[in-house]
């Protein structure tokens, strides 16, 4: 008896819908200290269906490296994320801090594979001048990203006193606050790695928020937009910068050959009880760089891979003289570290 053709249509449409419906999500989070280390490295799992998953991750490096074990094995509920880690026994560092990587999931007579490049995301120990002059970030480890042909680059120290970044954005120019009712800036938030981003608006802050801006003669001023305690629902207000200055902070912004370096540091004194500065520390870090003249919103949350369904309204704070897409950004908690050296 033949199959009707209307059956093996349908058929196909259902094995199709199977075929794109993934049953779990992966992401490989990034290097916290330099591969030849031999550092631990983590991979999130997502299971995106309505019943339980039980499966196998594996994690392969570049030609050459030695990652173990060769697969870990999982037991997830609907929905649920789970953090597996392997161990980096043999890796090589590159000038370029950027490591292609293959995370797969085998369970359930599927296998899924994501490929992605990851970086080292971490802060060598050193306190630089907060001049405008980049020289002093020469030893840090550069985490670039490009958003519509224009690159983006984020450079981080850290002292006992101190925590200083430098992001350096490349656009065709630079406007500022006392130039336009829309200008350039850098937000950045800082949060301990066990904090999580709340999806209701009577939750509470989490995270220590930031907003740098360019002043006139390379001068720079920051604000201090959320802390933790802080109800989330006030943070998602947009709100005039005016009273939320922060005198406590070292801001320089300078522009050279197309690219505007926004140079800053930070007190970990307000934080030391979240974020205890110290060799090894994880936490979590993201930036989001607004250029509304030109590429518009750049996410490291996005180029760091973060799933789309870790885009949340709450998680980042708004202002009044920023523009904002149709899509909300990225979650601002990204794992990163502090080191003692880039070596």
């Amino acid at each position: 008896m033949r199959t009707p053709v209307w059956l093996l249509v349908w058929l196909s449409i259902v094995a199709g819908k199977l075929a794109a419906g993934e049953p779990v999500g992966l992401r490989a989070e990034s290097f916290l200290v330099p591969p030849s280390t031999g550092p631990l490295v983590s991979v999130d799992v997502k299971n995106l269906q309505d019943v339980p998953y039980q499966g196998k991750i594996g994690m392969k490096g570049p030609e050459g490296w030695k990652i173990t074990p060769e697969y870990r094995e999982v037991s997830l509920k609907p929905g649920e994320v789970a953090r597996v880690t392997f161990a980096v026994e043999e890796g090589r560092n590159t000038p370029g801090n950027r490591y292609p990587v293959e995370v797969s999931a085998t369970g359930g007579g599927r296998t899924v594979t994501r490929r992605q490049d990851v970086v080292v995301a971490s802060a060598p120990y050193f306190k630089p001048a907060i001049d405008g002059n980049v020289k002093d970030w020469k030893d840090a480890i550069p985490v670039t990203f490009e958003t519509g042909g224009k690159k983006t680059t984020i450079s981080t120290y850290w002292n006992r006193r101190q925590f200083a970044i430098l992001v350096a954005v490349e656009e065709d120019r630079l406007v500022r606050a006392d130039q336009a009712q829309v200008f350039d800036a850098v937000q950045l938030a800082v949060s301990p790695a066990d904090a999580a981003t709340g999806t209701s608006p009577n939750d509470e802050a989490e995270r220590f928020e930031f907003l740098f801006l360019a002043g006139e003669g390379g001068k720079g001023k920051c604000f201090q937009l959320a802390a933790p305690g802080m109800k989330l629902a006030e943070a998602a207000k947009p709100r005039s910068l005016g009273t939320f200055a922060y005198e406590d902070a070292d801001v320089a912004v300078s522009r050279k050959d197309g690219v505007t370096y926004y140079e800053c540091a930070i007190p970990f004194r307000p934080m030391r009880d979240r974020i205890r500065p110290s060799e090894g520390r994880e936490f979590r870090l993201s930036v989001l760089v607004h250029d509304p003249d030109g590429t518009g919103i750049r996410d490291w949350g996005q180029a760091a891979g973060l799933w789309p369904c870790q885009r949340n309204p709450l998680a980042w704070s708004k202002w009044k003289g920023a523009r904002w897409g149709e899509k909300p950004p990225f979650d601002n908690k990204v794992e990163w570290g502090l080191c003692s050296s880039q070596y």
